[in-house]
């Protein structure tokens, strides 16, 4: 068993240190604009074309612009203002400028946290990853084009080895895409809640814009950014996340908020397999991780009781059909792979406001 210091970046070897800063200029372009938040990150604003993504091998002869927009047309239900208090943070001073795009500055400190926890090739075998989730049946004949929901935020309390965090996915075999909500101090160094994305597409991970793969168009809300309120002791704050295919291209899109604004998208050509068609399974709920002996908290820390006041959630949880239209889920089923530390609960409300929920949540820990 071993604990991280995040504080400690000595120790590197010549070899190591100059692999580091290789990285890094492969992953922090060329800065028009550099904008520092509240929080201390520090976002470049960069030129469309020089984004990470373009660096993909299978993008390098694109035709993508940076007005792209999806073919599909949002319809008055994209468009949900949230009764309740939504969190979503837009850069200060305007945002990055026209023709550019806001990606997080990774530092050194950052790659050495990734290569010392091994995240990138820890085995479910080793039973760090555990699941509360609920799922549609894993059918090539459902067709999904999109799901997502509103999720209500929580902030909680993880040690430095370990994470927590609240997502909608779409999957088709070993490809799949996720959105939501994480606590994340082995990805981002810190306990604060952060907005993030996810993409597999065979044996090939990457988070947010860590590697080659999303495409971001949006200048003002960017990925990893931190959500300045979390909910707590009733007072629930939310966000909405979207996944959605293109049908003509067979780009994957993410949109994001009441106003369903378009991030970004997953390009049709990192899918070599099942989501170069479409997702056979969507699923809601949370995610924990651990490389010791106990693990975190999931939601508000304790098991669903089935109530939006005091339960993590996903509310108004939907998918999309072969044609793009929003279709019923058909039943979901649970698939919690440690009952005893975390709990996934759905329910139909026949509310237009809820919908159908998920609620999720545990203490976690096995001691």
């Amino acid at each position: 068993m071993f604990f991280l210091n995040y504080d400690i970046v000595e120790g590197l070897t010549k070899q190591e240190d100059e692999a580091l800063e290789r990285r890094l200029q492969l992953l922090n372009k060329p800065a028009v604009k550099t904008i520092k938040t509240e929080y201390g990150d520090i976002y470049d604003c960069v030129d469309f074309y020089q984004q990470p993504a373009f660096d993909h091998p299978l993008l390098k002869n694109h035709t993508y612009h940076p007005q792209m927009k999806p073919t599909f047309s949002l319809t008055k239900r994209d468009e949900e203002p949230s009764t309740l208090r939504n969190t979503a943070k837009i850069l200060k001073d305007g945002g990055c400028p026209k023709g550019t795009v806001p990606i997080r500055r990774t530092t050194k400190e950052d790659l050495i946290r990734e290569q010392n926890a091994d995240r990138f090739n820890a085995s479910y075998a080793n039973g760090i990853f555990h699941f509360a989730l609920e799922e549609t049946s894993d059918d090539q004949n459902n067709k999904f084009t999109g799901a997502g929901a509103w999720m209500s935020i929580y902030a909680p309390k993880v040690q430095n080895n370990q994470w927590s965090a609240s997502v909608v996915k779409l999957q088709n075999g070993r490809d799949q895409i996720q959105a939501g909500w994480r606590v994340d101090p082995i990805l981002y160094g810190d306990t604060r809640a952060r907005f993030f994305v996810l993409f597999k597409s065979g044996t090939t991970q990457c988070f947010n814009t860590r590697c080659k793969g999303f495409i971001i168009v949006n200048g003002q809300i960017p990925l990893d950014h931190i959500f300045p309120h979390v909910s707590k002791d009733g007072n629930i704050f939310e966000e909405r996340f979207y996944i959605q295919k293109d049908l003509i291209n067979g780009n994957w899109w993410l949109r994001y908020g009441s106003d369903s604004t378009q991030l970004g998208y997953w390009p049709a050509e990192l899918f070599g397999g099942g989501l170069k068609n479409f997702a056979s399974k969507a699923a809601w709920g949370g995610e924990a991780f651990s490389s010791g002996p106990t693990f975190p908290p999931m939601g508000t820390g304790q098991f669903p009781q089935r109530d939006t006041s005091v339960d993590a959630y996903c509310r108004k949880i939907s998918v999309l059909n072969s044609a793009g239209k929003t279709t019923n889920t058909g039943p979901l089923s649970k698939f919690e792979d440690a009952s005893a530390l975390y709990q996934v609960s759905d329910k139909q409300t026949g509310d237009n406001e809820f919908g159908h929920l998920v609620f999720l949540g545990g203490p976690g820990s096995n001691k």
